[in-house]
């Protein structure tokens, strides 16, 4: 007795592994979190550096290079928004451009700029990211991604100013 189907186990395993595969690519690299205790964001107050500690529900994270005097045109368009802008140098340099109350310039390890970069897929500067306070974890920020297959899946969520 011949059987039905003897293709069909192979193709449901061949559909379940590609659906497998897609939902951990979307459940783990969806997001990007930021934990202010395990990266160290540093700044620089009264001329010695200290670690910065978040104490806003949102920011605007911005990566801009300081060489260039048209990022600061941006940076300043990013300040009127109303959320606290956390400027990142790509250099490093460490010049606080603006005096402003909602601007905190911070520095970082190579390590965390390199980690920030291809998490947030930044392939020219400036760029800004909104973070947001997780809920459970005061220290965690998140930033849901908004490209590609990333865009699709989140469509409700709203990743701009609530």
């Amino acid at each position: 007795m011949k059987k039905c189907c003897p293709n069909l186990p192979i193709a449901f395993i061949i559909i379940f592994m590609v659906g497998a595969f897609i939902y951990y690519q979307y459940s783990f690299t969806s997001m990007i979190k930021i934990d202010f205790t395990q990266d160290s964001f540093y700044t620089d107050t009264n001329g010695s550096l200290s670690l910065f500690t978040p104490e806003s529900k949102h920011y605007n994270l911005c990566i801009y290079n300081s060489f260039l005097k048209e990022q600061e045109d941006f940076l300043q368009k990013n300040l009127k928004n109303e959320i606290p802008l956390l400027g990142i140098d790509f250099y490093q340099q460490g010049q606080n451009i603006f005096k402003e109350k909602n601007f905190n310039l911070v520095r970082i390890s190579s390590t965390l700029m390199l980690k920030l970069i291809h998490g947030f897929n930044i392939k020219t500067l400036p760029q800004c990211f909104v973070i947001k306070q997780d809920d459970k974890n005061p220290m965690q920020y998140t930033h849901l991604k908004d490209f590609g297959f990333y865009k699709v899946m989140n469509f409700k969520t709203n990743n701009t100013k609530e």
